[in-house]
C-alpha cells in the first residue's frame, strides 16, 4: 500500500514538474499561426498589393479576420475597441502562449477589461471611433516590455519629422520607429500621427510586433526640401491683424498653431495696445482670437486660442532648441508687410546669442516688419524658435526666441486682449 501510495506521489509531482516545464515563457517563440489563410481568399486583397503579406500572416496569427468571408477591407479604418483588442491579445500571447478570452457584449469589453487591468490603457473610452495612429503606436508600445523592443534603428530625437519625441505618444512613436515596427508612410518617413490607421497599416504593425524577423532597417533624411517644408507648413501659419477699441487697424504680425483644436503662438508685442484681432489663413479662413492663455514679457510670447469649435487645424511641431547648432540652416515663415506666407532661407549665425539679458538665436533668413511671432523652422519642418526682432541698422542680424521656452508657459484661464497689461 505504501509503495502504490509513493508511485501515486510520485507521478502527481511529475505531472506538477511536466506542467511546469512546458508552461510557456515570455517572448516571441509564443507567436504560431492558429489559422490558415488560403491564396485568393479575400477578393480586395491581390498579392501585388503591398499589405498582402501582412494580411496574410495578421490572419495567420489570429490577429485580424476578414469582414466577411470573401472581403478583407484593407482601407477600412480600424476601431479603437479593434485596437485594444489586438493590444489585449498581443500581450496575453506574448506572456502566456494564448489569447484564451471569453466572449463578451460589446466583443471589446473582455479586451477592455484586460487592458485596463494590465495598463495598456487607462481608462475607458469610445471604442466605436476610429482610432489615430499615434494613439494605435501608444497601445502596441504599451502592450509588450521594453526587452521586447530592442534597437534596431539608429533615429535620433526630433529625427521624425512630424512626432516630437518628448510628449508621451512621441516616445512611443520613437520606440516602435527604431526597433524596425514603423517605417513611415513616404520617402521622407513621415508618421502622420493624427491621421487614423487602416486595417492594413494594423496588420503590418501587427506582424512585426511578434515576428522580429519581419522588422525593417529605416534610414531617415536629415533634411526635406524647402518646397515640401512649405507645402507643409503653410496651412499652420497665419497672419494676424490686431485692432484697437474703435476697430481700427493697429499692426499685422504673424503666427501658427501648436495644436489642431486651435491653440497658437505669436510674440506677445503683436498684441500691444490692441482690443481685438483677427487671423487668416493661407487658405484666405478669417478666425477671431478668442483670448491669450500665456505671456511672457521677459521672452515676448504668446500662447492664444481662436473662437472656433471644429477644431481641426494643421499644425507645427516643436523642436529642441537646445540642439541647433551655428550653421544650420533654418527658414523663417511668416507675413512680413502683410504679405500672407513668405518663405527665406539662412543660417543660424549665432546659436545663443545674449541680447539684453535674454539668450536668443541669431539667424539670417531675412525677415521685415509684420513677420514678428512667425517660426523659425529647421530643415525638417520643426519650430526651433520664434521671430521676435531685428537690427534694423544691420543686415540680416535677425533674432528668435528658442522654442523651448514656449514649453516652459505656464497656461492660465483666458484672458481677452483689452484686459492684457
Amino acid at each position: 500500500m505504501k509503495k502504490v501510495f509513493s508511485i501515486i506521489i510520485a507521478a502527481a509531482l511529475l505531472a506538477s514538474l511536466s506542467a511546469s516545464a512546458f508552461a510557456s515563457e515570455p517572448g516571441f517563440g509564443n507567436f504560431t499561426y492558429s489559422h490558415h489563410y488560403s491564396a485568393g481568399q479575400f477578393r480586395d486583397v491581390r498579392g501585388s498589393d503591398w499589405f498582402s503579406r501582412y494580411v496574410e500572416d495578421a490572419y495567420n496569427f489570429g490577429f485580424l479576420r476578414g469582414k466577411s468571408e470573401t472581403m478583407f477591407d484593407p482601407g477600412g479604418l480600424l476601431t479603437l475597441g479593434e485596437a485594444v483588442t489586438l493590444a489585449a491579445r498581443l500581450r496575453s500571447i506574448y506572456f502566456t502562449g494564448k489569447a484564451d478570452f471569453t466572449q463578451s457584449v460589446p466583443y471589446y469589453a473582455v479586451y477592455a477589461e484586460y487592458a485596463l487591468h494590465h495598463g495598456i490603457i487607462d481608462a475607458p473610452d469610445n471604442y466605436n471611433a476610429p482610432v489615430s495612429r499615434a494613439r494605435f503606436a501608444v497601445l502596441m508600445r504599451s502592450a509588450l516590455p521594453p526587452d521586447a523592443f530592442p534597437v534596431l534603428n539608429a533615429i535620433p530625437d526630433f529625427g521624425i519629422c512630424d512626432v516630437a519625441s518628448d510628449t508621451d505618444a512621441g516616445a512611443a512613436v520613437y520606440v516602435l520607429y527604431r526597433a524596425g515596427i514603423l517605417s513611415g508612410s513616404d520617402r521622407f518617413g513621415t508618421f502622420f500621427p493624427d491621421s487614423n490607421i487602416s486595417r492594413a497599416e494594423a496588420c503590418a504593425v501587427m506582424v512585426r510586433l511578434a515576428d522580429p524577423l519581419m522588422r525593417v532597417r529605416t534610414l531617415l533624411p536629415d533634411s526635406i526640401p524647402a518646397e515640401i517644408i512649405f507645402q507643409r507648413s503653410s496651412d499652420a501659419v497665419f497672419m494676424l491683424e490686431t485692432f484697437d477699441s474703435s476697430g481700427d487697424s493697429i499692426r499685422t504680425g504673424s503666427g501658427f498653431f501648436i495644436s489642431d483644436s486651435g491653440l497658437a503662438v505669436t510674440a506677445l508685442h503683436v498684441f500691444n495696445f490692441a482690443a481685438s484681432a483677427t487671423l487668416t489663413l493661407h487658405s484666405g479662413e478669417t478666425y477671431n482670437v478668442s483670448g491669450v492663455l500665456a505671456t511672457s514679457d521677459e521672452y515676448n510670447l504668446a500662447i492664444f486660442s481662436v473662437d472656433s469649435t471644429g477644431g481641426g487645424f494643421r499644425y507645427l511641431q516643436l523642436a529642441d532648441s537646445d540642439i541647433i547648432e551655428v550653421g544650420n540652416t533654418v527658414y523663417a515663415l511668416g507675413s512680413p508687410r502683410g504679405l500672407h506666407n513668405t518663405i527665406s532661407d539662412g543660417i543660424v549665425s549665432f546659436s545663443s546669442r545674449e541680447v539684453a539679458y535674454d539668450t536668443l538665436i541669431q539667424f539670417s533668413a531675412p525677415i521685415s516688419f509684420g513677420s514678428g511671432g512667425g517660426p523659425l523652422l529647421n530643415t525638417l519642418g520643426q519650430v526651433v524658435g520664434v521671430a521676435t526682432s531685428s537690427f534694423t541698422a544691420g543686415q540680416n542680424l535677425n533674432l528668435a526666441v528658442p522654442v523651448n521656452f514656449i514649453k516652459t508657459l505656464e497656461r492660465g484661464p483666458l484672458v481677452k486682449l483689452s484686459d492684457l497689461p
